[in-house]
């Protein structure tokens, strides 16, 4: 996209529609985004703010507090409240940068403190944050922007805004043990095991009617028949078999129930080698033949299908 066009778009949208967010763990206030198509240079300064900068092309410098850092296409830069610091480029840079504060009353305790600790520790300068989470949030503002309204409503910018924003700790933190704990999802964490269980069991449901064996399912998971078996026995308490056997028995019974097909067609459909197989599987089941259940329907089958 022509980038005087969307840098346009994007002050515009951004500093009307992008200026108070809060979502989550975190509130931000932003006092200025800023995308500059030429940006060269700016005197020694400093904020009371934070001020975070990407470049999107050119080269030039940065320093800060005294520090000198080389600048080009996918430098993220970090400029922490209260610190002296300066821009600079001979040839004129594309800019992205916004200024903002934490609102400490709308943001969760850790957060304050990470916060805290980034105005302190921060990494000034980071010579390529090209394939950072970051990078492509700042490029997802400036497509959102180059949409336009109609396509992209604002509460899309500030979203993708918050997330920027949000973005900018684990960027700059210098170590991982300054981050706020990731909160765990409610209910327990899913076991390895619990997940092979519900993939073999959705690959069994759709595949009732097929040929299934320990192996086959085994190697569409790719792990050794002896460990799906061993996750059976855990996850069901039954055997890899038994399972089988009873899922397809279950689904006997539903069709003898809800049908007309002849009993030599559900047994096909339920994956049974033979009619005579089914019924001997079937009778000692439930101890009555397939004939004299869908007979008699039984009062568990009237409810409805069974789960």
């Amino acid at each position: 996209m022509p980038l005087l066009s969307a840098f346009k778009k994007a002050n515009a949208l951004l500093n009307v529609h992008a200026t108070s967010l809060h979502a989550g763990p975190a509130g931000f206030r932003v006092h200025y985004w800023g995308f500059m198509p030429k940006h060269y240079n700016n005197s020694v300064h400093r904020h009371s703010f934070f001020e975070m900068c990407y470049v999107l092309e050119g080269e030039g410098e940065y320093t800060d507090d005294g520090q000198d850092y080389i600048l080009r296409a996918g430098s993220a830069i970090c400029s922490r409240p209260g610190v002296w610091h300066q821009i600079r480029s001979a040839a004129g840079m594309a800019l992205l940068f916004v200024a903002f504060d934490i609102e400490e009353g709308e943001t969760q305790d850790d957060y304050v403190q990470a916060f805290r600790r980034l105005a302190e520790d921060a990494v000034p300068c980071l010579a390529d944050a090209s394939s950072a989470p970051a990078a492509k949030l700042w490029e997802a503002l400036l497509a959102l922007s180059e949409g336009g309204q109609l396509l992209y409503p604002p509460h899309m910018l500030r979203a993708t805004a918050h997330a920027l924003l949000s973005s900018m700790l684990p960027l700059f933190m210098p170590d991982a043990s300054g981050l706020p704990d990731v909160p765990a999802l409610e209910g327990e964490a899913p076991r390895p095991g619990n997940e092979l269980f519900r993939r073999a069991r959705l690959y069994l449901e759709d595949n009732l009617n097929a040929p299934l064996t320990l192996d086959i399912v085994a190697q569409h998971l790719h792990i050794s028949p002896r460990h799906l078996s061993r996750i059976f026995m855990q996850e069901s308490g039954q055997t890899f078999v038994h399972y089988v056997q009873e899922r397809r028995i279950r689904l006997a019974k539903n069709l003898l129930l809800s049908s007309d097909a002849a009993i030599k067609d559900i047994a096909e459909r339920c994956g049974f080698e033979s009619v005579h197989y089914f019924t001997r599987v079937f009778t000692r089941k439930l101890g009555v033949s397939p004939a004299r259940f869908r007979r008699s329907g039984f009062a568990e089958g009237r409810s409805g299908p069974m789960r």
